[in-house]
């Protein structure tokens, strides 16, 4: 039956996706608990009938395997939150797209749904090392989470000033532990999402020096799932109505972020001011325009990283599958 057909079918015995999906077992989805970017996740789920989603802590892995992989535990950072075994595979999973690059070279069935988050990067770096723009870095010691979207950007700023990894030293740590790293003197620089940038540039006072050149590369923070999510109906009614409600969540975030930052006080354990200090994004929900681009360049660079070939850009371009947004977008009430 297609996905037409069905909600057809469903809308003439006056029943609607939001129902079908709720009568469903719960849409797992999983996120890093520890970063901003999973506020939309959280918000959509508690727009939702009650126990219609479980919201976790995870990330693409998790779409193959049912443990917390290592990967994942280290994108988890140093805070408190533990996985909730549930012996079930994750439907959803919150992640930079370079997560679902790495893991769909063995498992080519993951797919790229929707951009939710832009993460505006910035490398904070140590004024009195000699560092004030990217063309500095070279021969400097730069902390950052090799193979993920931060030691991208850390790759696109090396790149501007004509370097690359092999013109510094890579140090290769945690997020809290690299913003530790530069406070006590030990890296000269970091690249790293919030809210560790930010703690380290207020650490660090009038010796922080921040490299943001405007319109470099942007973490993007996307909805990923598999598929056999998407060829099951009823998972992919429950989606679709998870995606609506991720929509109308990054709107209302992004005209007023205050009850996310507060959400995320009460997580993470800051203020709300501390949280808005370090605010470095546009939630967008929507399929960034030329992914595909982006996915094939980055594959590039993990595969050189990897010492693989890349693969082509027609495998690449098979990551992606904005079907289910398109759906969620003609039934969003902001189309009505």
């Amino acid at each position: 039956m297609t996905g037409a057909l069905r909600r057809t079918l469903l809308a003439c015995a006056g029943i609607s996706l939001l129902t079908a999906a709720a009568s469903a077992e719960p849409l797992r989805v999983v996120g890093n608990t520890q970063v901003f970017e999973i506020a939309p996740l959280v918000l959509a789920s508690k727009a939702l009938p009650e126990g219609s989603v479980d919201v976790s802590l995870g990330g693409v892995p998790n779409l193959w395997d049912v443990e917390l992989s290592s990967l994942t535990l280290s994108v988890s950072g140093d805070g408190p939150s533990k996985p909730r075994p549930s012996g079930q595979l994750a439907d959803l999973a919150g992640n930079a797209e370079t997560q679902l690059l790495h893991g769909t070279v063995a498992h080519r069935d993951g797919r790229y749904l929707l951009t939710v988050v832009e993460g505006i990067y910035r490398l904070v770096g140590r004024r009195s090392r000699g560092i004030a723009n990217e063309a500095d870095l070279k021969g400097k010691t730069i902390a950052t989470m090799p193979g993920t979207s931060a030691a991208f950007y850390l790759h696109r700023l090396l790149d501007r000033a004509h370097l690359s990894e092999h013109d510094v030293t890579i140090v290769p740590l945690s997020p809290k532990a690299a913003a530790d790293a530069l406070i006590a003197g030990k890296v000269d620089a970091m690249s790293m999402w919030e809210p560790h940038a930010e703690d380290a540039v207020r650490a660090l006072g009038r010796d922080a020096v921040v490299i943001q050149p405007v319109g470099e590369y942007r973490e993007v923070y996307s909805l990923h799932t598999k598929e056999a999510v998407l060829s099951d109906p009823r998972k992919r009614s429950q989606v679709v109505a998870y995606v609506r409600a991720l929509i109308t969540a990054c709107n209302q975030i992004a005209k007023d972020p205050r009850k996310a930052q507060e959400l995320l006080s009460a997580v993470h354990g800051r203020t709300p001011n501390e949280i808005a200090a370090a605010w470095q994004y546009n939630f967008v929900c929507k399929p960034t325009p030329a992914i595909t681009d982006l996915l094939v360049e980055e594959e590039r660079w993990l595969a050189a990283q990897e010492s693989r070939a890349p693969r082509t850009r027609d495998e690449i371009a098979r990551l992606v599958d904005t079907s289910v947004f398109g759906e969620a977008r003609r039934l969003s009430p902001e189309r009505r």
